[in-house]
């Protein structure tokens, strides 16, 4: 069965999510737990929370492996989409 354009970005974002959750998942859990609260509790604004909790949340962001989940991301292909310029 060959995907139509609907289906595409979901497929995309789908396999993004999956890359991406694989990588979170490689911090340590008592970081991970924390982080998460962090975010619930502040509902992600930073006006909403402490010094401490906004560099805690930096020291997780630092610890992913920014370039492996780069690798990991960038050869994700996108049926129906090619680079390139496009013809006028």
């Amino acid at each position: 069965m060959k995907p139509n354009l609907k289906t595409i970005p979901w497929m995309a974002a789908m396999q993004a999510t999956m890359v991406v959750t694989d990588h979170w998942r490689r911090i340590d859990p008592k970081d991970r737990s924390k982080a998460l609260k962090t975010l619930a509790d502040s509902r992600g604004l930073p006006n909403r929370m402490t010094n401490a909790q906004r560099e805690h949340l930096i020291e997780v962001a630092r610890k992913i492996d920014h370039r492996g989940l780069m690798a990991d991301l960038a050869p994700i292909p996108v049926p129906g989409l090619r680079g390139g310029r496009k013809n006028r």
